[in-house]
């Protein structure tokens, strides 16, 4: 009987053993498992970061060509309201000059014709200058040459010629010699190039009819350039 019992209580501490070495093995199992998985992660979180860092590489080119693009659609569509907005005052000034000048010339019994280069000026106060004058003139000397010289003076002390037509000078008085002479009489006419004008405005009148080597153009230089282009342009629109 104590023999049997012995037996049994061996056999028990041998499963009980058995059982424990299981557990361990299982614990020692699942302790490498959780490391393994945990050291997978480790190994993973780099390259995920690296991947994240790259797909916002990438993507950044992109958004700053976004918005680049829609900064310079921003800039155009201001610069176009700004380009509307200044046409619109430019025709809104037009439009208040045409009105304060008054009416358009008409030809009259001593002036049956207005020069081509004064009826396409925008101001029509040029053309009825030249008008009133000639007529007066035509009274006092009779038709000619003279009477012409005395209207175009006259329209020479408040406009000066711009390519095809005639523009309102910002200060009045003769454009040169001849207007400035009694009648004009005497002196040399420039074509209604305002030789009493600065070179920076004659400079300016240069690029306006793109007049090549204007830049280094003297004054003198410049009323004889201005001069020439006036006359081709009136030429080309008389055709």
């Amino acid at each position: 009987m104590a023999k049997s019992t012995g037996k049994a209580a061996a056999k028990s501490s041998t499963k009980a053993g058995r059982k424990a070495d299981d557990e361990l093995t299982a614990g020692t199992k699942a302790g490498s498992k959780k490391a393994g998985a945990k050291k997978a992660s480790a190994k993973k979180a780099p390259a995920k970061k690296a991947d994240s860092k790259k797909a916002d590489a990438k993507k950044a080119p992109a958004k700053k060509a976004d918005t680049q693009k829609a900064d310079s659609k921003k800039a155009d569509t201001k610069k176009a309201a700004s380009k509307k907005a200044a046409s619109k005052k430019a025709a809104s000034k037009k439009a208040a000059s045409k009105k304060a000048a008054g009416p358009k010339a008409k030809p009259t019994k001593n002036t049956p014709e207005i020069p081509s280069t004064l009826e396409r000026s925008p101001d029509p106060k040029a053309a009825r200058t030249f008008v009133e004058t000639h007529d007066s003139a035509v009274e006092q000397y009779g038709k000619g040459e003279r009477a012409t010289r005395t209207a175009l003076a006259a329209v020479k002390h408040s406009y000066e010629k711009v390519g095809d037509h005639w523009e309102p000078k910002d200060e009045k008085g003769p454009s040169d010699s001849q207007a400035a002479s009694p009648r004009g009489r005497s002196g040399t006419s420039a074509g209604g190039v305002d030789t009493s004008a600065t070179r920076a405005h004659l400079y300016l009148l240069a690029q306006r009819l793109d007049i090549a080597g204007r830049s280094r153009m003297s004054k003198d230089q410049l009323i004889e350039a201005l001069q020439k282009a006036n006359d081709a342009a009136s030429a080309k629109a008389r055709r």
